[in-house]
This record gives C-alpha cells, sequence and structure tokens, in this order.
C-alpha cells in the first residue's frame, strides 16, 4: 500500500469511527455488503472503510477546470470535463450544464470525429437557459471518461453565439450527468464521478453540507425552491451554464423589487443565447434562500442576484409566476455534491455572500 493509499484508508477510518454501530450496519446494508458477521464495531468500521475504499476506486476524479473567470470570482466559471472522443480532435473539453437537457456537440467537433463511430438521428427539441432548441440528434460511440467507455448522445449545436471558445467541443447535459453522482470541489478544484449509490452507502460524505431536494420539471430540468426575501417558494432551474443566477421581475417584484425600486441597477450583465439572442439583465439585492431539509444547515445566500424575463421561463410556463435560473455563484461555492438520479443536491451552507 502507497503512502496516497495508506492515507485514504486512515481518512475513511476516522470517519467510520464517528457513526453509531447501528448507522455502519445501515450503510453496508446499502452497499449489499454483509455485516452480521462483525461482532465489534471496529470490525463493521474495517468493513465499511473497505466498502468505501472499493466505491472510490471505481469513481472517476480529474481537476476542476473553470473556463470564463469574471473580476477574479473563483466561482464566475463554467465547469469544464475532459472527454476522450476520438478521430482527429481526440481530447476535447466539455461545459458541464445542469441547465440543459440533452447534450450538446459543436459541428466542428462533429466534423473531426471518426465517421464509423457517429451515428445519425431524428432531429429533436431540447431546452437551455435561454429557450428551446431544435436540432440534429448524432450517438457518438467509444466516448471516455477517464476508463469508462460510452455512447454520447447529442445534439449538434453551434455554440459560438455564447462566447465559447472553438476549442469546446460541446455542453454536457442532464442525460449524462445522470449516469453519475458528482462531486465538485471548488475550493480544492477538484471533480469526481462517483457511482450510483456513492452517496447511500457513505463513500461521499455529505455531513457537512445543505441537502437540497430536486424537483423533475415535465420538460426534464431539475429545478428547486428558492425564496428572495423570505418570499413565498417558487422554482428555480438548478443551471450551472450560468455565471450568475437570475430572476424573473415576477420573483423580484414578489420579493419587493420592481422594475422602479430604487436598488435596481441597469445596463449589467448581457445573458446569450445558442440562437444568438440576448438581453440586457438588471441586478438587485436580495437574500435568497434555497429550501432544503429542515433540520439541515443555512442555506440562505446574501447578494446580488440578476433580473431579467428570460425565453426559458416562458418554455417552462412561468410567463406570470415566479422564477429564477440559480447558477454558479450559488452552486459553485466550496463544495457540492449533484445527484440528478436520485433528485437531491448537496450545497455547502450560506455563510458568505454571493453574486457580484
Amino acid at each position: 500500500m502507497d503512502d496516497f493509499d495508506a492515507r485514504r484508508v486512515r481518512a475513511f477510518a476516522a470517519r467510520a469511527r464517528g457513526l453509531r454501530a447501528k448507522v455502519l450496519k445501515e450503510l453496508l446494508a446499502r452497499a449489499g455488503a454483509r455485516s452480521d458477521d462483525c461482532l465489534e464495531k471496529e470490525e463493521l468500521v474495517r468493513r465499511v472503510t473497505e466498502t468505501w475504499i472499493d466505491t472510490e476506486n471505481d469513481a472517476i476524479t480529474t481537476r476542476l477546470r473553470q473556463l470564463g473567470n469574471i473580476g477574479g470570482n473563483p466561482r464566475a466559471g463554467y465547469a469544464l470535463v475532459t472527454l476522450d472522443v476520438g478521430g482527429e480532435i481526440g481530447l476535447c473539453d466539455f461545459v458541464i450544464d445542469t441547465g440543459a437537457t440533452t447534450a450538446l456537440i459543436t459541428p466542428k467537433a462533429l466534423e473531426m470525429l471518426d465517421k464509423e463511430n457517429v451515428t445519425e438521428g431524428a432531429a429533436v427539441r431540447g431546452l437551455t437557459g435561454t429557450g428551446e432548441t431544435l436540432r440534429q440528434k448524432v450517438s457518438v460511440s467509444d466516448v471516455r471518461l477517464g476508463s469508462k467507455l460510452f455512447v454520447l448522445d447529442a445534439v449538434v449545436t453551434d455554440l459560438s453565439a455564447v462566447g465559447l471558445p472553438p476549442q469546446i467541443g460541446g455542453l454536457l447535459g442532464l442525460d449524462f450527468l445522470s449516469k453519475f453522482e458528482i462531486e465538485f470541489n471548488f475550493t480544492d478544484s477538484a471533480l469526481k464521478f462517483w457511482p450510483k449509490g456513492s452517496i447511500a452507502n457513505g463513500a461521499v460524505d455529505t455531513d457537512d453540507l445543505v441537502k437540497i431536494p430536486l424537483h423533475l420539471h415535465p420538460v426534464g430540468l431539475r429545478t428547486v425552491k428558492c425564496s428572495l426575501n423570505n418570499s413565498a417558494p417558487f422554482d428555480a432551474i438548478v443551471d450551472m451554464g450560468s455565471f450568475f443566477s437570475v430572476a424573473n421581475w415576477m420573483a423580484s417584484t414578489t420579493a419587493g423589487i420592481g422594475p422602479d425600486s430604487p436598488e435596481v441597477k441597469r445596463g449589467g450583465l448581457q445573458v446569450s443565447g445558442v440562437d444568438g439572442g440576448s438581453m440586457q439583465m438588471a441586478m438587485a439585492p436580495f437574500d435568497l434562500r434555497v429550501i432544503g431539509e429542515a433540520e439541515d444547515l443555512s442555506s440562505t445566500y446574501r447578494g446580488m442576484c440578476c433580473v431579467g424575463d428570460l425565453p426559458a421561463f416562458n418554455a417552462l410556463g412561468a410567463s406570470v409566476s415566479p422564477m429564477m435560473a440559480l447558477g454558479l455563484d450559488v452552486i459553485g461555492r466550496g463544495r457540492m455534491v449533484f445527484n440528478a438520479s436520485d433528485n437531491c443536491m448537496y450545497l455547502s451552507s450560506g455563510d458568505e455572500t454571493y453574486g457580484v
């Protein structure tokens, strides 16, 4: 056992010893491991530690890189992951976007793939944070993330309108992200794709995070319940494809800040969509609360939030109701775990300001 593995064993064992024997048995049961032959707690600790090590060995660990940092804000940058797509292009960066239902691939990246690995499908309708899309669907075989081989189903989309550099091969939406339980460590710039069940068996430590239920919108996006300035809760898209959180004017007005309020700052950020359209955002200060479980840590974040009626809000049926997109200014803090298949995510507690 090398030093790295020894440190992992010590860290997992220390965490396991802090749990009651009953909890350790429950974790082993969730992992499909035996506990009836463990007569002492230390035996349970060893068994759980072994289970966690095996689970982590099956995870894909990589460095978390972010693109487009604004004003020195470490959270204001798209999260990137590198895939090996083969062909002339080989290793290619994709943006992780929880605010997209499907994966997207650029025409440039598609042209550089081995043709025998690409199967064309019918045109499909998708949704991103700025509106609906109708594009050609393709399936790309022999794509690798780390040592894992899979088929990437993607929609061909030119992303130059949103300002992404040409070396970006596309976006990874919820259909891809749902294959894993994903741990983002924005503080340590680490990204880990855990196998399903890793949260349930305790291998992923979420004890210091706020558990937030995810809700499945009819179009396939994940939403959470939010409140602005203690307003009644309303839906928010979980959107890692957005640098900043954006509330529509109905949500802002419900929170006591209307278009003519003195707190509103005009001429701020501009949001661009894949269709080439763009719109100017206003900004205003809010106390933004992400609604989690009652016994969890604080999930209120204080700071500036963008305000504007994004086309996606209308497409989601919120033309006359409050809605917002929860962006990286809130999501990209400290550590976050995203588990779309079990409809929950875990956020760092709200102990600092967000936004610009």
